[in-house]
């Protein structure tokens, strides 16, 4: 999750900062389950076809909406994987 940096986060959360640079970004439609063949695909299929290389930060996910607020396969979910500079 974002939070302002003013924020206390609760207990059992960690701070965790995102270094600048540049990310592959795709987004996934539909229920939570699907999201490990998302980052088959992204990690798998594209990276190694796209002359890019993975980076050192961690890899994470961006979730758009809730399972509260819409049917499952509405669920929007950003996936993002750093790139190694060139």
């Amino acid at each position: 999750m974002t939070v302002a940096a003013d924020t206390a986060l609760p207990t059992g959360l960690h701070e965790m900062l995102l270094p600048a640079g540049r990310w592959a970004c795709t987004v996934h439609q539909g229920s939570y389950q699907g999201l490990g063949d998302c980052w088959q695909r992204l990690l798998g299929q594209w990276l190694p076809g796209s002359g890019h290389r993975l980076g050192q930060a961690d890899c994470y996910e961006l979730y758009l909406n809730h399972p509260g607020n819409v049917g499952e396969d509405q669920l929007l979910t950003e996936l993002y994987a750093p790139l190694a500079e060139v």
